[in-house]
């Protein structure tokens, strides 16, 4: 490996370990550096629930909440969360106030929708935890 290479190689892991989300995971393989988001993907070909956790209890997580806006209530209200873009709704395992860094919502969040984990598993939604904590339908 050259030393522009090895350069690289520590700035990627470095730029990967400091993210305060943890947005990526970093696997070795074949002295090869591998790098992944841990959520978030958009792409249809990636097979995102091989890279979660399933989650089958509800004593797996405390709880599960997705944080948004005022401005978007009166529509959850009418036709429930949507994935929008995405491959799966977000929710966190944590909330803005707990003070520290958390991931699968915005700290500027206005109103918080909390989900029964135990009725949703009861009736047959599937539910994956990411490995930096992000709850995901």
């Amino acid at each position: 490996m050259s030393c522009a290479e090895r350069g690289r190689r520590k700035r990627t892991v470095h730029a990967v370990r400091k993210d305060n989300k943890q947005r990526f995971s970093l696997l070795e393989e074949n002295e090869e550096l591998l790098i992944r988001a841990n959520q978030g993907h958009t792409i249809m070909t990636v097979e995102s629930e091989r890279l979660l956790k399933q989650i089958l209890s509800a004593d797996e997580v405390q709880f599960c909440v997705h944080g948004t806006y005022k401005r978007n209530l009166e529509s959850i209200l009418e036709s429930g969360l949507k994935r929008m873009k995405r491959l799966h709704v977000h929710f966190s395992s944590g909330l803005p106030t707990d003070g520290e860094m958390i991931s699968g919502m915005r700290r500027d969040v206005n109103v918080l929708i909390y989900l029964d984990v135990r009725k949703a598993l009861e009736e047959g939604m599937k539910l994956y935890i990411s490995d930096n904590k992000v709850i995901l339908t």
